[in-house]
């Protein structure tokens, strides 16, 4: 359950690396089908990194002493993570409700004030996840792989950005 709730979270938080990478780079006023595209392609990118920290993680997992009780360890760290992110996540899909509201003010007001400060703000938070999980884990596999997974999904949104260098904004060439 846990690993399926972490991967779920880093999916949905590519997906919006995406989102994020392509918003404000269109001049059309029909913008569904780029922003699917952008989506999209975020989603595969955090499809690709969760892929690499699942390999990673079966690898130490198989070469461990004792597979067992690094297991146990990897899901104690995982529900801290859980915890971090879920929360996190919680808020970000509350301030997207505003979203449903049929005032154009409020859903502006929404992004400057909660979306935008949540969006600097999500750094610190997979560090801080990671750490919580690292600081008490009891083994040392299991604290490089939670700051591992934290870098790796960190990153994903730089990796959309140089994906797009070279072409013209509101290009998604290649997704």
């Amino acid at each position: 359950m846990i690993p399926a709730l972490l991967t779920l979270l880093a999916l949905v938080d590519a997906a919006f690396c995406g989102f994020r990478d392509a918003a404000g780079r269109n001049p059309r006023i029909e913008k569904r089908a780029y922003f699917l595209r952008a989506i999209r392609r975020g989603a595969l990118t955090g499809l690709a990194a969760v892929a690499a920290l699942a390999a990673l993680t079966f690898a130490v997992l198989w070469l461990a002493p004792d597979p067992a009780g690094l297991w146990v360890d990897l899901l104690s760290a995982g529900t801290r993570m859980v915890l971090v992110y879920g929360a996190y996540a919680t808020l970000v899909c509350a301030a997207l409700l505003v979203y449903a509201l049929p005032h154009h003010d409020v859903r502006v007001l929404a992004s400057v004030m909660i979306l935008g400060p949540f969006t600097m703000m999500r750094p610190w938070v997979l560090a801080a996840g990671a750490l919580f999980a690292a600081q008490r884990a009891a083994r040392a596999e299991t604290a490089a792989l939670a700051l591992a997974s934290a870098l790796a999904i960190g990153l994903i949104e730089r990796v959309l950005g140089r994906g797009r260098r070279g072409r013209p904004p509101g290009s998604l060439q290649g997704s």
